[in-house]
């Protein structure tokens, strides 16, 4: 197996998750080809990775997508993510060995299918992508490498982004990002303002709340930061950033990230930032799906109470609370 093309053409959380699996497949694989087919968007962010040999950008209206995946005579693919699209793509680029995953009427458009139940919510994303390289090492007779979580190590720039962003000595970079991106949904600018009171209230350090924002949103982050400073704290909008890599590389300098289930607090997530999630219950636990990359002792999520949806009824109180306990804990530099 020389040439492995993996699709991942979804939202900037679920590339994330991703990361853990395509690592482990480039580590196990170290003299293959590792190719991977991302958004557009997703493109700067996803060079920064060097077990990524080569990318590919997808876009559903090019007519050439077929006969440029046919052209890398690829071995293997892995369908990382249901995608009807894709798995059409793959079938007509005639890749002969095509790995989707089962529960989906178009499977039979893959050659072989792994076992895997997302929606039962048993483990996290990162966990099923990477269950389901294990499963194509497995059926190559490879032995897998392990895994590694921590895959993104600048911290050197981490001084560099808080001058950046105005940090100011003893100072701890709150970062709160309000907008949904396309997600399940987020809380109210009320809500994230009640949060940074409780938490700047109970924190025993000196805090500046940076507000971040994506394409069409910067006027939300500007509510919220009013609504902040309103509350005598001390709040800015984030400074404008280029590109999706940039604004990733720059999370670097948050101490802790507030927001949704959304793709920021997921590429945090990657620097070990300290994470503060809101997620909905509907009928599967969707904390556990979609808790962070970060470590256990640097994350905090919270929902409404069971059986309710309504991001509405979360403890807002208590959130700031809990997140003022993790910021308290943290080591003075």
């Amino acid at each position: 197996m020389e040439r492995v093309l993996v699709v991942r053409v979804d939202k900037l959380g679920d590339f994330c998750h991703s990361l853990p699996a395509i690592s482990l497949l480039k580590r196990s694989m170290p003299d293959a080809q590792i190719d991977v087919i991302v958004s557009p968007i997703i493109e700067p962010l996803a060079k920064q990775f060097d077990f990524i040999d080569n990318l590919l950008i997808y876009r559903k209206d090019d007519p050439d997508l077929v006969e440029t995946i046919k052209a890398k005579k690829y071995q293997a693919v892995i369908v990382m993510h249901t995608h009807k699209h894709m798995a059409q793509v793959v079938k007509q680029a005639n890749i002969p060995y095509r790995l989707g995953q089962r529960r989906k009427w178009f499977q039979y458009l893959y050659t072989h299918r792994a076992p895997l139940n997302r929606s039962a919510c048993l483990k996290p994303e990162w966990r099923y992508c990477t269950d389901h390289i294990e499963y194509f090492l497995c059926q190559h007779h490879i032995p897998p490498a392990d895994i590694k979580q921590r895959l993104w190590d600048i911290s050197q720039q981490k001084a560099d982004w808080q001058k950046f962003y105005g940090k100011a000595d003893g100072e701890l970079l709150i970062f709160i990002h309000p907008g949904s991106g396309g997600s399940e949904g987020s809380l109210s600018p009320e809500q994230f303002a009640d949060i940074a009171d409780n938490l700047a209230i109970n924190s025993q350090r000196k805090i500046k709340f940076v507000v971040t924002f994506g394409p069409a949103e910067e006027a939300l982050a500007q509510h919220v930061t009013t609504l902040i400073t309103d509350k005598n704290h001390n709040a800015v909008v984030a400074k404008p950033i280029k590109d999706i890599a940039e604004f990733s590389c720059s999370l670097v300098a948050a101490d802790m990230m507030i927001a949704g289930s959304t793709g920021p607090l997921h590429v945090a997530s990657l620097h070990n930032t300290i994470t503060v999630g809101f997620y909905p219950h509907e009928s599967r636990d969707d904390k556990i799906r979609w808790q962070t990359l970060s470590d256990d002792y640097n994350r905090l999520s919270f929902s409404p109470p069971m059986g309710s949806a309504n991001l509405a009824l979360i403890d807002t109180q208590l959130a700031g609370r809990k997140a003022a306990e993790k910021i308290n804990a943290l080591p003075h530099s």
